[in-house]
């Protein structure tokens, strides 16, 4: 199993329709391919977490890179797991908060570095946490 970060440039105009749309495509669709993960949204940017088998992760990732709401995506952290952050979870979303936005630019920062597993960590708790105390 898998987990992959991804960072995209949310295209002009973006609404919350959109949002929603993407939060019921992955509801129905990724439940069967074993799929979990999170879609964090503001300030013009992406950020998506996804949780899974491996070439299906992958295979997901590529068709992603096709939708118009978005555009220059790249993958920002990647590594094997053996267990989920987001587990029982086909897809939320969160608007990001200033703050995390900021945490988010900083693992886009690294490029092609290395970055460390605890800041991914740590911002991925962080969002689970506010998953959890939503009503």
């Amino acid at each position: 199993m898998i987990r992959l970060l991804y960072i995209s440039e949310a295209t002009e105009g973006i609404t919350e329709d959109a949002i929603n749309g993407v939060l019921k495509s992955a509801g129905k669709n990724n439940p069967p391919l074993g799929i979990t993960g999170l879609l964090v949204y503001g300030g013009g940017v992406f950020a998506q977490i996804l949780e899974g088998p491996e070439q299906t992760v992958l295979q997901k990732y590529v068709s992603i890179l096709t939708d118009r709401r978005h555009n220059n995506c790249r993958i920002v952290y990647i590594t094997t797991t053996g267990e989920r952050i987001f587990k029982d979870i086909s897809m939320a979303a969160l608007e990001a908060l200033p703050m995390e936005l900021e945490h988010i630019a900083e693992l886009d920062a690294h490029g092609k570095d290395v970055i460390p597993a605890d800041a991914f960590t740590d911002l991925m708790n962080v969002f689970f946490s506010r998953i959890q105390a939503l009503p």
